[in-house]
């Protein structure tokens, strides 16, 4: 399915992609448009902005899958081999750089990293050190951090070479991570936090309520937002927190232009002005797995 009666897109946008390939656009979080569909079975489980142009990260049988617009219309789409196993499942736009990173499964190892300088090429797979995966990232204070399997927090300069975080424990697995106010903070499993300013050294580690699991861990310019499952928790330096109870809360979310994006099962995306109550805009036949802001620019 292809939008021929849509005009391209240009500035800041959200955008929406998941199972058998569905994309879609939305300039207010509100009305989406620009919906496509791929192939039966094609999954994008991330998405990236950078240079004019908005990556997703997915894949479609033994291949990693990977597709790049400037304008919401035209796609370029790219595979390679990912031999059933090493998938890409996190990505990130770092130093003028895409990077999809994956492995073969949790706890498995063997992790690599994917780049490409235009979102439209993809270099082979590079190894990368550790013995779980990463899956979230966030970029600041020059570094790139991130967050993944059994607790695994690492630092890069470069998102190539990466130094972990000492004996991390699966107790202290953080799901999701942004940077703001000089910091960065992670949200995780039963409504953990923890902060960082450098992605090594991590204090102020606050738990949660059991099962109340922080899906998205948001900075909006202003404070903190983990959104969980159950709650929602906003501070504004990832030390002193308040917790309110959500309703109809996403499993992914993104923020921008004043507006929190969010998904849940089957195909909903949902708006939201605070993080905390949530309300449905659309509901797409496919599962939303990947969300993303950004800006456009063709040419």
């Amino acid at each position: 399915m292809t939008p021929l009666d849509e005009k391209p897109l240009s500035g800041p946008v959200f955008m929406a992609a998941g199972e058998d390939g569905v994309r879609a656009c939305s300039q207010d979080g509100r009305t989406w448009t620009h919906r496509q569909t791929g192939k039966e079975g094609e999954t994008f489980i991330a998405a990236a902005f950078g240079l004019g142009c908005c990556a997703l990260f997915g894949r479609y049988g033994g291949d990693n899958h990977f597709a790049m617009t400037r304008d919401g219309l035209v796609w370029q789409q790219a595979k390679q081999d990912a031999q059933y196993a090493f998938y890409v499942r996190g990505a990130m736009f770092f130093e003028k750089r895409f990077l999809g990173y994956g492995g073969e499964s949790a706890g498995q190892g063997k992790m690599f990293v994917i780049v490409s300088t235009d979102g439209a090429k993809w270099d082979p797979p590079q190894k990368v050190p550790g013995k779980h995966l990463l899956r979230r990232f966030a970029q600041g204070n020059g570094l790139l951090v991130a967050v993944g399997d059994y607790g695994r927090r690492s630092v890069s300069r470069d998102g190539i070479e990466w130094k972990d975080v000492a004996n991390y424990k699966p107790v202290d697995s953080l799901i999701d991570v942004a940077f703001g106010n000089g910091q960065f903070v992670g949200g995780g499993l039963h409504g953990l936090r923890m902060r960082s300013a450098d992605g090594l050294t991590w204090t102020d580690r606050t738990p949660g309520e059991e099962g109340e699991h922080i899906n998205a861990m948001i900075w909006d310019g202003k404070q903190f937002v983990g959104v969980g499952q159950g709650a929602t928790y906003i501070s504004p330096d990832g030390v002193k927190w308040q917790r309110t109870p959500n309703q109809h809360a996403p499993t992914a979310a993104t923020w921008g232009n004043g507006a929190y994006v969010g998904s849940l099962w089957p195909g909903r995306l949902l708006h939201s002005t605070d993080g905390i109550q949530w309300v449905e805009t659309t509901r797409l036949p496919q599962h939303v797995e990947a969300l993303a802001y950004g800006t456009l620019q063709t040419g």
